[in-house]
């Protein structure tokens, strides 16, 4: 059957009629209809945009073609053309951040070695419920018409916003993190009501109410005595966590903006799509903050750790979903908080786990209780047994961590990260052969995973095992030259001009994560961090102001920093080499000019926040004289790990903001010691 359209003649006719084809969309399985069915829906997409049904049947046609991006600029046009004027373009703005300084209370941890997983469902089929359709065309007068900021009846709002949030998983699907993030940001908007200015305005709405809650905001309150006016994250565990949509939205925790949809069905798939978009975009943030990668960063970067985890407990209270408890662990895992911080009571002590080492209250504490939480909801989830072995390991208890990972193994055998991570530990426990076992697997499960192919190779060369070993032709063939073959047998280098085997697997990982590393922190010296970031360094070498001479050198060279390669290092370094001129300063003072002042007059540089925690490369520098590596490639590892020791140290929430006080002279001799905690990987256990 073919249906003729005239749009100028009888558009209104024709509207009921393309728009009523759930029986067309049976047949287009058809490839012959396929065509006709799109050209169908989308004339009357143009007619009417409100017309919803006709949008999800074109968008799911779209999606099932693998054509994410003409979907997408189909969401578009509706948006724009449903979209109401608005009061004034707040929203349009770049959002404010609620707690600049909450970012320097968390230690980012590569997200590369952590699971972070999504609920949301992929199918783009699936992605819309549609109870029914509308065919009259003035919605003005119906309840919560607009409620939305489009111009659709209130009961319509769980469509449109069930579009946005597909929009923005089309668009991560697709590598556009910073639409994606705009898109979730308008979802979460299109339910929680348009009162509020953007999404830092719902945060604060979060952080405000929550912090009023008695011991709830007991945390939050706190201050770190060695850091002025620096708020600590929102710490909450699971039950409290659970009651932020009740406590935040009136009528028992009703988002405002579906108060007009239809129960049943459509109420709850609209909720469960509120609570997938904070998800993501909760997602997206800690993804952004955490990544070395410039080009992976948004232009709206959530002001620290706190705003994430706002997003992640209003989604947690408005769907209990075991992702969303796992990612709230990795990032309560990595919240550092002084001690003496850490003892303040805790309504429900009796409901976290205790084990030896863990202090309550504390992130690693809150951190075990999301993850014990996630696991009540599925108990085979894999993703979480590896996230919480990780935990017991960095806390030394290596028995119960290889046992999650085991689990973790159990429920998917196939899983890369499990498998380097299990390996790892039974390594740590002198199983070297178990370790070589299970980092196979992990290679075989995922050939390019560079923590598993390292520490498959470092673990054959403890054992001397070395069939397979290959090689690198490494200075024309006079280092590394003899190569071995997967049965064992030695060939020259000069046999093989490219070299390979594991040996050469592992020489182009830390080649290519060297090269990545160069690109660390650039676009970070731009706008107001340029102008802080030079005002601090100023004042730490000074202690006022440069004579104009040297102050237009310096701005002329940070300058040319900017955006170039080995920006963020030189910012570290910088950052370093002005802690030693204030300390220089403050000694001259002390003990020479015989001046004492407080410390606030040697007042410390701080990292940008914009400036992540870099990862390091995989090969260990005590590891390099086992690998066929150049001198310069030797050197760059050892820097790349000193700079992630020092941005790591520098970003802590126990660094006072002054330098620490010079030492008096010698009197007769300096005495110099070193401490370390490392016994595991101390230099000496290597000799």
């Amino acid at each position: 059957m073919h249906l003729i359209v005239s749009p100028a003649a009888k558009a209104k006719e024709a509207l009921e009629l393309l728009t009523n084809l759930y029986w067309y969309s049976k047949i287009i399985a058809l490839d012959s209809k396929r065509k006709e069915a799109e050209e169908h829906w989308l004339q009357s997409v143009r007619l009417r945009p409100s017309y919803f049904e006709a949008v999800e049947h074109l968008i799911g046609l779209l999606c099932g073609n693998n054509r994410g991006e003409e979907a997408v600029n189909i969401i578009d046009f509706v948006q724009r053309s449903l979209r109401l004027p608005k009061p004034d373009d707040a929203h349009d703005q770049a959002s404010e951040t609620s707690s600049n300084t909450d970012r320097e209370s968390f230690e980012f941890i590569d997200t590369s070695s952590e699971s972070i997983a999504l609920d949301y469902e992929r199918d783009c089929e699936s992605l819309f419920y549609s109870p029914f359709v509308r065919n009259d065309e003035d919605h003005s007068v119906e309840p919560g018409f607009g409620s939305s900021g489009f111009s659709v009846p209130g009961s319509e709002n769980g469509r449109i916003l069930a579009l946005v949030h597909a929009k923005g998983n089309m668009l991560y699907a697709l590598g556009d993190i910073g639409a994606a993030s705009r898109a979730f940001e308008d979802a979460v908007l299109i339910s929680a009501g348009q009162t509020y200015v953007g999404i830092q305005g719902l945060i604060r709405q979060i952080v405000n109410v929550l912090s009023r809650e008695g011991s709830i905001g007991t945390a939050f309150a706190l201050r770190n005595p060695t850091v002025v006016d620096t708020p600590l994250p929102l710490l909450l565990p699971p039950d409290q966590a659970l009651q932020t949509a009740r406590l935040v939205f009136t009528n028992n925790g009703e988002l405002p903006g579906l108060r007009f949809v239809p129960g049943g069905l459509a109420k709850k798939a609209a909720i469960s799509t509120t609570s997938n978009s904070l998800l993501s975009l909760a997602k997206i943030f800690q993804d952004a903050m955490s990544s070395s990668n410039s080009s992976q960063r948004i232009a709206r970067m959530p002001s620290g750790v706190g705003d994430i985890l706002a997003l992640y407990y209003l989604s947690l209270s408005l769907q209990p979903s075991p992702s969303t408890a796992n990612n709230v662990g990795i990032l309560l895992a990595g919240v550092q908080q002084p001690a003496n911080l850490r003892g303040y009571a805790q309504r429900d002590t009796a409901a976290l786990p205790a084990l030896p080492g863990i202090v309550p209250g504390s992130g690693v504490a809150l951190a075990l209780a999301y993850y014990n939480y996630g696991l009540n909801l599925d108990n085979r989830h894999a993703h979480i047994y590896t996230n919480l072995g990780s935990l017991f390991k960095d806390i030394g208890h290596l028995g119960s961590a290889i046992s999650m990972y085991e689990k973790a193994v159990a429920c998917d055998s196939s899983f890369d990260i499990a498998l380097a991570n299990l390996a790892n530990a039974v390594k740590d426990q002198g199983r070297t052969s178990d370790a070589i076992e299970y980092y196979r697997r992990a290679v075989a499960a995922s050939p390019d995973f560079a923590e598993a192919v390292c520490g498959l190779a470092n673990a054959l060369n403890s054992v001397c095992d070395w069939a397979g070993r290959g090689g690198v032709v490494l200075d024309h063939g006079k280092q590394d030259r003899w190569h071995v073959d997967e049965k064992g047998m030695l060939a020259e280098s000069k046999m093989n001009a490219l070299g390979g085997g594991w040996m050469k697997s592992v020489v182009d990982i830390v080649a290519k994560q060297l090269k990545d590393g160069s690109t660390w922190g650039r676009g970070t010296l731009q706008g107001q961090v340029f102008e802080q970031l030079f005002r601090q360094l100023e004042i730490a070498d000074t202690g006022s102001l440069w004579l104009p001479e040297k102050r237009a050198n310096m701005q002329n060279t940070l300058g040319k920093w900017a955006g170039c390669e080995w920006e963020g290092s030189r910012i570290v370094r910088l950052i370093e080499r002005s802690t030693k001129r204030a300390m220089h300063r403050w000694y001259q003072d002390k003990y020479v000019k015989k001046n004492i002042l407080p410390a606030s007059y040697y007042p410390r540089a701080l990292v940008p926040a914009s400036l992540s925690v870099p990862t390091a490369p995989t090969v260990l520098p005590f590891h390099t004289f086992t690998c066929p590596l150049s001198a310069k490639d030797i050197r760059m590892i050892s820097q790349r790990n000193a700079l992630r020791i020092s941005c790591s140290t520098l970003r802590a929430p126990w660094m006072p903001t002054s330098v620490f006080p010079p030492p008096p002279p010698p009197s007769p001799c300096l005495n110099i010691g070193y401490i370390s905690s490392d016994f595991n990987n101390h230099p000496l256990a290597h000799l």
